[in-house]
């Protein structure tokens, strides 16, 4: 069961900025409390509002320190009388809903009350006293005449004139109640006592009888003790509540304690040190064994480089920037690498052989990546890879234009797709090349070339008649050259 702490306080002081000392406002309920702790009263000793409905707190206890208290809420708990608000001048509300004031607390609960002459709201709706004694209205009222309303219920003029000429008789027959009540309570004590006892027996022949089991001894069973079912705890009293209480706790813990078994665990520096070496260890085993395989567990992004740094293999690893260099292992080997992050294996086979006792391992400042660098034994081995590089990069290059040109051809799309609109279909080559210059001239059919013809055929060819009569034309003005 959960207790009242600084802790806590401090949690449900979110709305003054955790602030404890200055907090004129605080709400606890539903947290399983079992009283209210000297904590309260120390640390908060401004509070106005004091919220603890829905708990278990069988005590009005450790309130004299909240001088400026106004307004108490200990609805749905286990109190059963009045008391402990001697200092509390200024409180003008209490909310006791639903608690176990019976008859025979009564009169002393009110008498607790008859000084705090600026409370006006009194709710004792639920209690036994409230529901078994008819009388309990009139009562309350003539004895508490500062009060305002009672149970949401405004007090008038006439019930209280009513409630103080009852007063005389009321006294008498609370009195006579509460003696009564207080015999059977004797009573109802001494029956808890002996079940509780009962309970224990039981338990204890049930503790026997498995010792006895287990000792490999035959148990003849009692029929009528196995006959008898234990009865559960029934009705509203502050002993099933609290079992209530205390069985929604259990279930509670046992909740958390998974959802934390599923949590990941918090681990400090010495925690990741202690699981890289044993993982360091594993991997170095493993290579040993001869068992060489490229894996990488971490996911991590690494690129190699020969141009860089000619004659050498660059690598590049990249890893969180503030990730600690303690934990980061580079084992170097003439034909692969092997390195450790955070427990993670990255192992790669290397482009060509190496000399790797000349291996050189950095961290860069900006990104946090590792950049090994390690010469090569043959300077132009792999060079293939540097090839492929290139042309790589001038494959790149071409895509790159012939976008661009793609683009541009997109913008021109009209013009563009005019002219080759104009480019499709059979071409005339008749009349390209005139005769006296070795061509073929306008009479093509004759030499066997067959004419395609089309719709504007006819149009074409009347056109380069025209045009070739008007060159003979031109050619027969010229005057003769002057020599």
């Amino acid at each position: 069961m959960a207790s009242l702490t600084r802790e806590l306080l401090r949690k449900r002081s979110e709305h003054n900025e955790c602030m404890i000392s200055t907090m004129e406002e605080i709400s606890l309920h539903q947290e399983e409390l079992t009283s209210i702790d000297p904590c309260l009263g120390l640390s908060c000793r401004h509070l106005k509002i004091l919220l603890l409905q829905n708990n278990i707190i069988p005590r009005m206890e450790n309130l004299h320190h909240l001088k400026d208290l106004e307004y108490l809420n200990l609805a749905l708990n286990n109190v059963s009388k009045i008391e402990g608000l001697d200092r509390c001048e200024f409180l003008n509300k209490l909310d006791l809903t639903i608690n176990f004031i019976d008859v025979d607390t009564l009169e002393e609960s009110i008498d607790n009350l008859i000084d705090r002459s600026h409370l006006r709201d009194l709710y004792m709706m639920g209690n036994p006293a409230e529901q078994d004694w008819k009388g309990f209205k009139s009562y309350v009222v003539a004895r508490l005449p500062q009060l305002n309303q009672l149970d949401g219920t405004e007090i008038k003029r006439g019930e209280r004139i009513a409630a103080q000429q009852q007063l005389p008789a009321l006294v008498s027959e609370l009195r006579l109640l509460a003696k009564k009540r207080a015999e059977k309570r004797v009573v109802e004590e001494a029956e808890k006592l002996a079940e509780k006892t009962l309970k224990a027996e039981k338990a204890l022949k049930k503790a026997s009888k498995a010792a006895a089991i287990k000792a490999g001894k035959v148990v003849v069973e009692d029929v009528t003790s196995e006959s008898e079912s234990e009865e559960e705890l029934t009705g509203h009293t502050p002993e099933v509540r609290e079992e209530i209480y205390r069985e929604m706790a259990e279930q509670k813990a046992e909740k958390d304690a998974r959802e934390k078994e599923n949590q990941p665990k918090w681990r400090g520096e010495p925690e990741f040190l202690a699981e890289q070496k044993s993982s360091i260890t594993k991997a170095r085993e493993r290579e040993e064994k001869g068992t060489v395989r490229q894996c990488n567990e971490g996911k991590w992004s690494f690129k190699f480089d020969e141009s860089l740094h000619p004659g050498s293999v660059t690598l590049t690893v990249s890893v969180q920037k503030h990730l600690s260099s303690s934990l980061i292992d580079v084992d170097c080997h003439p034909h692969y690498i092997s390195i450790v992050i955070k427990s993670k294996v990255l192992r790669l086979l290397l482009p060509a052989e190496v000399k790797s006792n000349e291996a050189k391992a950095e961290r860069s400042r900006t990104t946090g990546d590792l950049v090994i660098t390690i010469p090569k034994v043959n300077v132009g081995e792999n060079m293939v890879a540097i090839r492929a590089a290139k042309k790589d990069e001038e494959r790149k290059k071409r895509e790159e234009e012939a976008r661009q040109i793609k683009l541009i051809e997109d913008r021109e799309g009209s013009k563009i797709g005019t002219k080759i609109a104009e480019l499709q279909g059979t071409v005339k080559i008749a009349g390209l090349v005139k005769k006296r210059d070795g061509g073929v001239g306008v009479d093509a059919i004759d030499l066997g070339m067959k004419e395609i013809k089309t719709t504007q055929t006819k149009i074409v060819k009347e056109k380069e008649e025209e045009s070739e009569e008007e060159e003979e034309e031109e050619e027969d003005d010229e005057p003769p050259p002057i020599f």
